[in-house]
């Protein structure tokens, strides 16, 4: 009993970790693990896919013509070089314009007609057409030359192929050649420098360094050519333009020579210079009148506001400045000093005193006039300055006067000579331009030159073996991966006991693992009863936990074991189960599959008699027809003698008597049923017996099926108790999840 407790145990573990394990799938999202382990599963088939697709990759690799490349490296300026160059600003847009207008230019058809007749190509081509039907090859290697030939110079539109069967002209073969060069060369660079790469592409490494070279070439030439023919065109039409404008300078300078003759007139350039002097000298002249003016103005507002005959006036500046006023004051100074002198001496009446009074009245009165004439003076200054200033205006107005009626009068002449002059501009700026394209024309500096020329490529530019095959091998991986995954999701087999549990809707009660047969090993029906230690063994006694402790109080004493369909392995379990239950208790295996049986052939029982004899009365007890092991805990009826009416009979009171009789004498009853689907003897059993195991085949039995077994077995009101996974490999299982592993027996074995 303690072991059947240990065993209990351990079953219950086994439930409750794989409860846990469902519950925390269920929360996990995304499980990357289970990406890695569809990969595991399907590595063989992986493997071997890449190494096909790598056998693929290195046939196409060794079996591709090699083609070489060979590169030049041209700088190209996008400022054409001129005798008096000076450097000047280019946008950015234009130089990508350039830059993109040469690569057309070094891809277009003039440059490689230009090459194949410096090359001479066409001779060369001729010449080995006339090679070929001289030698007249046949076989596969010559076919292959051939083709290879055709297909280096011939291209696939359909002028061309019409042109291959008739006569070609040199100029056919030149413009199919130049083509053919076309399509092989490629451009790039000049964006993030002034450097372009040309490379060229063919099966012969000397005639694409060749062909590069002359491209290089052509391009220069082409560009040169290109620039001095611009320039002599624009300095044939700048000739043609300076004649015909020296021409009309001189009909137009004759012009005005006759009409300055005929209307006796000057140049008016010369009149305009004559009355702009004049008027110049007028408006200086102006300027000092009016200086003149303001000075005699306020010299004359000075004396006017001066009382007459106030001493004020001695003070005045035009006074002082007056020698002989000075002198007079300066007299009349003294002579008041002495008339004090000589009252205070002599008194009034002193004959020196009248004397020297009639002398400072004489220098008074000659004081008094000079003073007099002097502000007389500076009123006529005055009126002589307001009279030069308003003349000279009047002269300036009558100047302006005169020079708008000489423009009026000169209207002619000054449009005949502003038209001379407009033709003498021209006309220079002309000889100027003329006169620079001439330089550019005998400057024949090009603005691309070479940097490295094309050499003969030592080793090919294509197949590059090492990334042809690295790329097989990743496509074939990939391919593989990907097989792996859709060959997964359209797998709908069952796999694990989890799978089980989630399609079914069933508890999982179990697996049988997978039992390798060899000499040494029973057969997969008696492996519990030939080693109940084995791996096998105790994955049947976790079944029998299973169903025991499905009640615990009232546990099913009659099990059926059915499956969806035949060849699922429910046979082999309910074998194999009924010997677990008879360590139990007396155990009977009951065979009632009617219509194919198969526990008689399994475990060696020779009698024919069993279960149909039984009840169709053949037999009159069951003892006649009971398979005893050694120590008689495992009984077996087997099928007996096969009927036309199984359904029949197993629907029969007289098979439900015989049922109930055999539940008296044991504890136990295993019922090895027929499959489900195909007929209806289970659902008919299933409602006879106290539980019903479902068996499903890994990696065999489809879920729809078995979804539509339980389904019928549901709709009956059996009482399912679980499922098992048959024929189950633990190790393939693991590819599903770590929790699924094969496990040893754990312990020492007895010895025997």
């Amino acid at each position: 009993m303690n072991s059947i407790d240990s065993e209990k145990a351990t079953s219950l573990n086994h439930i409750i970790s794989n409860n846990q394990h469902s519950s925390h799938n269920s929360e996990e999202i995304i499980d990357i693990g289970q990406y890695w382990r569809t990969i595991k599963r399907a590595k063989w088939s992986i493997i071997f896919i890449t190494l096909c697709s790598l056998i693929v990759g290195a046939f196409i690799a060794s079996s591709a013509v090699p083609i070489y490349k060979a590169t030049s490296k041209i700088l190209a300026d996008p400022q054409s070089p001129n005798a008096d160059r000076n450097e000047q600003y280019i946008a950015t847009a234009m130089v990508f314009l350039y830059y993109e207008t040469q690569y057309e230019i070094i891809q277009s058809r003039n440059i490689s007609e230009v090459v194949v007749e410096k090359l001479h190509l066409v001779e060369k081509y001729k010449k080995e057409q006339k090679e070929l039907k001289a030698q007249k090859p046949t076989g596969l290697s010559a076919s292959i030359k051939e083709f290879k030939t055709e297909i280096k110079l011939f291209f696939s539109s359909e002028k061309n192929k019409e042109s291959k069967s008739a006569t070609m002209t040199d100029e056919d073969i030149k413009i199919m050649l130049a083509s053919s060069i076309q399509a092989n060369v490629d451009v790039s660079g000049g964006k993030q420098s002034q450097i372009i790469n040309i490379s060229y592409t063919s099966d012969d490494p000397k005639e694409a360094a060749d062909i590069i070279n002359a491209i290089s070439e052509a391009y220069i030439q082409y560009g040169l050519e290109s620039r001095l023919g611009d320039v002599k065109n624009t300095e044939a039409w700048l000739s043609e333009q300076y004649a015909q404008l020296k021409q009309k300078l001189q009909n137009s300078e004759t012009k005005l020579s006759a009409y300055r003759s005929q209307q006796g007139l000057v140049d008016t350039e010369q009149q305009q210079r004559l009355a702009n002097s004049q008027l110049q000298s007028l408006n200086s002249e102006l300027i000092r009148a009016q200086t003149n003016l303001s000075s005699a103005e306020e010299q004359f507002l000075a004396v006017k506001n001066v009382e007459p005959g106030s001493q004020e006036f001695y003070s005045l500046g035009p006074v002082l400045e007056n020698r002989t006023a000075s002198d007079l004051v300066k007299n009349e100074s003294q002579l008041s000093l002495r008339v004090n002198e000589l009252f205070e001496r002599y008194g009034e009446k002193h004959p020196k005193m009248i004397a020297a009074r009639s002398e400072l009245k004489s220098a008074r009165n000659s004081l008094q006039n000079e003073v007099n004439k002097v502000v007389e003076n500076i009123e006529k200054n005055y009126k002589l300055a307001q009279f030069q200033v308003t003349n000279i205006q009047k002269l300036i107005a009558e100047s302006r006067n005169d020079i708008q009626s000489l423009q009026t009068e000169n209207f002619s002449l000054v449009s005949l000579e502003r038209e001379v002059e407009n033709n003498r501009r021209i006309y220079e700026n002309f000889q100027v331009s003329l006169m620079e394209t001439s330089g550019k024309s005998e400057y024949n500096s090009s603005n691309v030159h070479i940097i490295d020329r094309a050499t003969v490529p030592a080793s090919p530019f294509k197949p590059n073996v090492e990334l042809i095959i690295v790329l097989a091998g990743f496509f074939g991986v990939f391919f593989g991966v990907v097989l792996a995954f859709v060959r997964e999701a359209l797998n709908n087999t069952f796999k694990t006991p989890d799978a089980v549990e989630e399609q079914l809707k069933l508890a999982s009660l179990g697996i049988t693992p997978v039992v390798k047969i060899n000499k040494k090993t029973a057969t997969p029906e008696k492996q519990y009863l030939d080693d109940s230690l084995s791996p096998f063994a105790e994955s049947i006694n976790t079944i029998r936990t299973g169903l025991l402790f499905s009640n615990i109080d009232n546990p099913p004493k009659t099990i059926l074991v059915t499956s969806a369909t035949g060849s699922e392995g429910k046979s082999t379990m309910a074998m194999n189960l009924a010997a677990a239950y008879s360590n139990l208790g007396k155990t009977l295996l009951l065979e009632v599959d009617l219509r194919k049986p198969s526990v008689a052939k399994n475990l060696g029982i020779t009698n024919k008699l069993g279960l149909t004899d039984l009840i169709s009365g053949n037999v009159s007890s069951a003892s006649e027809i009971l398979y005893k092991d050694n120590d008689e805990k495992l009984n077996v009826i087997t099928c007996g003698t096969i009927v036309r009416n199984p359904l029949e009979l197993l629907s029969s009171k007289k098979f439900k008597d015989v049922l109930t009789s055999l539940q008296t004498h044991y504890e136990y009853i295993i019922l090895d049923g027929p499959p489900t689907l195909p007929v209806s003897d289970s659902c008919i059993l299933a409602n006879k017996v106290d539980g019903v195991v479902f068996a499903v085949k890994a990696e065999d039995t489809r879920i729809k099926v078995a979804k539509e077994a339980v389904t019928r077995l549901q709709k009956l009101n059996a009482n399912i108790i679980g499922a098992v996974l048959t024929v189950a490999e633990p190790h393939k299982m693991s590819y599903y999840g770590d929790h699924y592993y094969s496990g040893e027996y754990y312990g020492v074995k007895p010895e025997k």
